[in-house]
C-alpha cells in the first residue's frame, strides 16, 4: 500500500489530507486540489547541460507534467539558465550565487562573464590582506544577493520540486554546495508556503556532518519525499524516520516515449556487432573531487585494452560521453587506442555534451548491441532502450542499479577489474543479450508505469490514462 507523506507541521490551510492508494489502477485526483490552481513550477537540479542524465530527468519531468497541466509555466533552478532555457524551452533561475562551489576544479561548465571582480585582481594581488579579506566576504555577498532574488521568484511558485537524481550528495563541492542549496530553497518554501517535494530522489554521499545536518533538514521541510530505490531510502532512514516514504524509479525511465527511437538489433551495415563504450573521469585531476591520476591512469589503459579486442573481433564500436569531463577521457580513450595495434578507425567518437542532445545520444546509441560504461546514466538510458550493459562500477548507486535489474553478473568494480575479467564478462553478455534485452524491456515498462502513477498522484491523472504503457518495446525485443 503506498501512502504520501506531508509533514505535519505544514500550514494547515495548505496541507492536503493524506491518501492511500490500494492498486495501480486506481484513479487518483491531483494532490494539489486543496491549493491553489497549479500555474508555476520550479525544478531543482544542478544541471549545467553536460550532464546528459541530468538533462533526462529535466526533460522527462517538464513533459510529464505538461501531459497533465498543459499550460504550467515551469522554471528550471539550476547551475547554467541560460543553456536550460535553450535546451529545454522553460524559464532559468540561478541555483546559487557561487556556482565555483560545485567543481571539482575551477568552474568549468559554467558560463562565465568578465565582471568588475576580475578586472581587479591584478591590482588585489599587490595587497594580499586586503584581497584575502575580499575574497572572504564575496561569495556571503552573493549568496545574500541570490537569496533575495529566490525570495521573490519562490513566492509566485504554486510547487518547487527536487526531480530525482542524486540529489543527496556533498561530492561536488561540500556542504555548502548543493546540500546548502536545498536547504535555502526548502526554507524559503517554507516561508512562502510553497509546497517543497523531492521526488524519486538518490542518497549519495554525505561525507560531512554539516552535510548530513543541511540534507536532513531540507528533508523535513518537504510536503512530500519518495525515493529512486530502496537504497537511497533506507540511507535517508539514518537521517530522519520517514519509514512509509514510497520508493519509485529514476525519472530518466519515464523518459517520453514518443522521443525514444526504434531499436534496430545488428543495425551495423555489414551485420557486424555494435559496442558502445562510455569512458568516465574517474580520478581524473583535472576533473574529479578525488585527485589519483595513477587510479585514472590504470582504469583508463585497462579499458583501452578492451577496446583494442573489441576492435580485434571486427566489432565496429562506439565511443560516447554522458557528462562534460568524460569527453576529455573519450579522448584520452582514442589516443591510446591509436597506437598502431589495431586499426583505430573502428571506433567512431559520438559528439559529447554540452553539443551533444540526450536525443541526438539515444538516436546513435540505440544502434547498439551491446553497452560498456560507468556513470549511471551512462547505464540507465541504454537500459531505457532494452540494450544490455556491461557496467564497471565505480560507486555504489550503480552497484544498486545493476542488482535491481537482476543484472549483478555484468558488473565488475572500477579499481580491481582487469582487461581478461571484462572480455569475459562481455562474452556471456553477448550470447545472453537476447534473453537480457527481453528482461529489459520489461524492467522498463514496469518503471515507465510506475513512474506515471507518481505523476498521476502529484499533479492528477493525464488525460488519457492513469498509467502510461508502452509495449512496443517489449514487442520488438521478443520478436
Amino acid at each position: 500500500m503506498t501512502d504520501l507523506q506531508w509533514t505535519k507541521d505544514m500550514p494547515v490551510s495548505r496541507r492536503p489530507e493524506r491518501i492511500e492508494v490500494s492498486s495501480r489502477k486506481q484513479s487518483v485526483e491531483r494532490r494539489f486540489d486543496a491549493f491553489s490552481p497549479i500555474r508555476r513550477v520550479g525544478l531543482i537540479s544542478p544541471y549545467t547541460g553536460g550532464n546528459l542524465g541530468n538533462g533526462a530527468i529535466i526533460s522527462a519531468t517538464i513533459a510529464n507534467i505538461r501531459k497533465r497541466v498543459p499550460d504550467v509555466e515551469i522554471i528550471g533552478i539550476t547551475l547554467n539558465r541560460e543553456d536550460t532555457q535553450w535546451r529545454h524551452g522553460i524559464a532559468g533561475f540561478p541555483l546559487t550565487g557561487v556556482p565555483g562551489r560545485y567543481c571539482a576544479s575551477g568552474p568549468a561548465g559554467f558560463e562565465t562573464q568578465e565582471t568588475l571582480w576580475g578586472r581587479i585582481k591584478q591590482w588585489l594581488k599587490r595587497l594580499p590582506l586586503l584581497g584575502r579579506a575580499l575574497r572572504a566576504i564575496r561569495p556571503s555577498a552573493e549568496e545574500l544577493v541570490h537569496i533575495q532574488a529566490a525570495a521573490r521568484m519562490i513566492r509566485k511558485l504554486d510547487v518547487l520540486i527536487v526531480p530525482g537524481g542524486g540529489a543527496l550528495d556533498d561530492t561536488w563541492g561540500g556542504p555548502w554546495a548543493h546540500p546548502w542549496s536545498l536547504l535555502k530553497f526548502g526554507v524559503l518554501s517554507r516561508i512562502f508556503g510553497v509546497p517543497f517535494l523531492f521526488v524519486s530522489v538518490g542518497k549519495e554521499s554525505l561525507a560531512c556532518a554539516l552535510s548530513r545536518g543541511f540534507a536532513r533538514t531540507a528533508l523535513k521541510l518537504a510536503a512530500y519525499r519518495s525515493f529512486r530505490e530502496n537504497d537511497s531510502k533506507a540511507e535517508v532512514q539514518k537521517l530522519l524516520r520517514s519509514p512509509r516514504d514510497p520508493v519509485y524509479p529514476d525519472l530518466a525511465y519515464s523518459y517520453p516515449s514518443s522521443s525514444l527511437p526504434t531499436r534496430r538489433y545488428c543495425a551495423s551495415p555489414d551485420e557486424r556487432l555494435v559496442v558502445a563504450v562510455s569512458p568516465i573521469a574517474y580520478c581524473d585531476p583535472q576533473a574529479w573531487p578525488v585527485k589519483d591520476e595513477q587510479r585514472y591512469l590504470t582504469y583508463i589503459r585497462k579499458l583501452a585494452e578492451m577496446v583494442k579486442w573489441l576492435i580485434k573481433q571486427e566489432y565496429r564500436v562506439l565511443l560516447f560521453a554522458t557528462d562534460g569531463p568524460d569527453v576529455r577521457t573519450v579522448a584520452h580513450l582514442q589516443a591510446l587506442i591509436s597506437d598502431g595495434s589495431v586499426d583505430s578507425t573502428s571506433a567512431e567518437v559520438l559528439p559529447g555534451p554540452p553539443a551533444q542532445t540526450v536525443d541526438g545520444l539515444l538516436q546513435r546509441i540505440c544502434e547498439a548491441d551491446l553497452v560498456i560504461a560507468s556513470r549511471l546514466h551512462g547505464i540507465i538510458l541504454p537500459h531505457l532502450l532494452a540494450i544490455p550493459v556491461l557496467a564497471i562500477s565505480y560507486c555504489r548507486k550503480v552497484d544498486v542499479h545493476m542488482s535491481d535489474a537482476g543484472q549483478d553478473t555484468y558488473c565488475v568494480n572500477i579499481d580491481r577489474f582487469d582487461a581478461d575479467e571484462l572480455i569475459s564478462r562481455f562474452n556471456v553478455l553477448k550470447d545472453s543479450r537476447a534473453c537480457e534485452s527481453a528482461n529489459l524491456a520489461r524492467i522498463a515498462e514496469g518503471h515507465r508505469e510506475s513512474a506515471s502513477m507518481q505523476y498521476d498522484l502529484l499533479f492528477g491523472a493525464a488525460e488519457s490514462s492513469t498509467a502510461v504503457k508502452d509495449n512496443q518495446l517489449v514487442k520488438a525485443v521478443e520478436a
